[in-house]
């Protein structure tokens, strides 16, 4: 009795020091043997009948272990393919994220460039608009120009080729002077208009003498003021040839010109459409890294998570293991203390039985 109350201690204080112990084999119990092998000593049954409980006990306590030890051994396994996975996740997801946030990076920045130089392209373009415009409204002007002096110099010949006539008909006899001194008005008029008064002074001088002398004119005098009238026209002529050539080179270079400014336009519009195709591809680039990073982000995280669970739960599979190991050493030390105090109350046994075998053959 003895024996299984310093027994009943120790499994008690063992079962006190390890509460978190895994119990894979609810049928056996430390009790259950204690009581067995006391049942067996009350009975007097053998030695080997009674070391047998125990070593039955041992040898379920060593199987449970083993079967222990190859679950433990999986679950280490499957816990450093877990750790591999998760870190490979993990970095993965980290050098994506490096890839995506300087590849966006790159295109914020071409966006931010391509904007600022679209709208100096705007700028330009509007500058040559504007240029343009002052080309065609000048243009339009000095067309106006051009025709209505054109027309006045083409009224100032009129006049003196209807002089000329009237010169002629006054030598004939059959035209008046004061025909003469209307049309006279008409090239005075004509005169201001091409700013060649200077160059008629001398005609309408003439005129008034002509006039002056009235009937009693000599034909010389008329053929006379004939000459400088012809003198006259081809020389209004020539201003006129060299005024429409000046025209002709006007309209060369305006031509010239616009076809230049139109050409640099044309040129500032393809710039823009092209940055503006530019600009929506950038537009695309920043949204699919957006998405890249954000998602690299989410499974750098989401992985993380992951391994922090799964080292908590294989720390949990050591904690298990080791708690279970220990509380399996106990049961071995309890049974093997056991065992030497059965062999130890058989021997006193034996002993005791041999004296007083003696102390009856002696009496």
């Amino acid at each position: 009795m003895k024996i299984f109350a310093l027994l009943l201690i120790l499994v008690i204080v063992s079962g006190t020091n390890h509460q978190h112990r895994l119990n894979y084999t609810k049928q056996r119990s430390i009790t259950s043997v204690m009581a067995e092998v006391e049942m067996k000593i009350k009975s007097h049954s053998p030695l080997d009948s009674v070391l047998n409980v125990l070593t039955q006990f041992r040898d379920s306590v060593n199987e449970e272990q083993v079967n222990h030890d190859q679950i433990f051994n999986v679950e280490l396994n499957e816990c450093q393919a877990e750790y591999e996975f998760r870190n490979a996740e993990i970095q993965n997801a980290k050098s994506t994220l490096r890839d995506s946030n300087a590849q966006l990076s790159t295109c914020q920045y071409s966006k931010q460039r391509t904007i600022e130089q679209q709208q100096v392209n705007q700028q330009q373009e509007n500058t040559f608009q504007q240029h343009l415009n002052t080309i065609l409204t000048t243009a339009e002007t000095e067309s106006g120009y051009f025709k209505k002096r054109g027309r006045q110099y083409e009224d100032s010949l009129h006049a003196i080729d209807e002089a000329l006539t009237i010169l002629e008909g006054i030598s004939s006899g059959y035209r008046s002077f004061s025909e003469l001194s209307k049309v006279s008005q008409r090239m005075l008029q004509t005169s201001f208009d091409i700013k060649k008064t200077p160059i008629y002074t001398p005609i309408f001088n003439r005129f008034i003498q002509l006039a002056n002398q009235g009937e009693s004119v000599d034909l010389s005098s008329i053929q006379q003021v004939e000459h400088l009238l012809k003198d006259l026209r081809s020389t209004i002529e020539d201003a006129y040839n060299q005024f429409t050539e000046s025209n002709v080179q006007s309209v060369a270079l305006f031509n010239l010109q616009k076809e230049k400014v139109n050409k640099v336009l044309s040129r500032l519009q393809q710039q823009y459409e092209r940055q503006q195709v530019k600009l929506d591809k950038l537009s695309a680039c920043i949204g699919v890294q957006s998405a890249v990073s954000n998602s690299a982000s989410s499974k750098q995280q989401r992985n993380q998570q992951l391994l922090e669970q799964a080292q908590a739960l294989c720390s949990t599979f050591q904690t298990e293991y080791n708690y279970g190991t220990q509380s399996r050493r106990n049961e071995i030390q309890l049974v093997n203390q056991l065992e030497e105090m059965v062999r130890q109350r058989f021997e006193e046994v034996h002993e005791e039985q041999i004296v007083l075998k003696f102390a009856k053959l002696k009496y």
